[in-house]
């Protein structure tokens, strides 16, 4: 009496036609061997995948920029360290809102800082008062924290004196005091010196 008994072999995702095979057949391999299942791979695997930098990365980006990185490198160097975070849906909406408060911020700076400018023109000069001689030269120099305390004095705005450029003052008279209030606004205004 013979036992009929099948095997089956797969070629990639396909199953191969079933062979049958008697009980004989079976006997007559080896002991020891085993039947092998062979699986081939039909997909190429993805070695490249987009991801968001959280932090600043040499070569790659800044943060907040969606980059393509290899697998391997976001797995072993980026998320381990919380450096970058995969690219998905809540990610990129995260970060488009984070980039559109970032643009509201510095352009309420900028209309922050022109607004002051155009209060320093519109009251258009501040006076500071100094001692003179009578050659009508005044004692000591008028510096740049003078102004500023003129400035303070009127308008209740500290002016950073970094930023002020006060020309050289050595007597009475008017002078034109620049100040950069932001990387594109400069303002200006007339600063008066009299005798005290």
């Amino acid at each position: 009496m013979s036992t009929v008994t099948a095997f089956t072999t797969f070629t990639g995702l396909k199953a191969a036609p079933q062979g049958v095979r008697t009980t004989k057949a079976v006997a007559a391999r080896p002991a020891g061997r085993v039947a092998r299942l062979n699986v081939q791979a039909n997909k190429k695997v993805a070695k490249k995948t987009s991801v968001v930098l959280i932090k600043d990365v040499p070569n790659y980006g800044s943060a907040g920029d969606v980059v393509n990185v290899s697998m391997g490198y976001f797995r072993n160097n980026l998320e381990p360290f919380g450096i970058a975070k995969k690219a998905t849906g809540d990610i990129l909406a995260q970060v488009a809102a984070d980039a559109a408060a970032q643009v509201a911020a510095k352009q309420a700076e900028q209309a922050g800082a022109k607004a002051i400018a155009t209060a320093l023109q519109t009251i258009g000069k501040f006076v500071v008062k100094k001692t003179v001689g009578e050659d009508g030269k005044i004692f000591g120099s008028v510096t740049t924290q003078d102004v500023v305390d003129a400035v303070k004095q009127q308008t209740s705005k500290e002016l950073d004196k970094k930023a002020m450029t006060v020309p050289d003052i050595s007597e009475v008279g008017t002078y034109e005091v620049t100040v950069k209030l932001h990387p594109e606004v400069t303002g200006k205004f007339n600063l008066e010196v009299q005798k005290a």
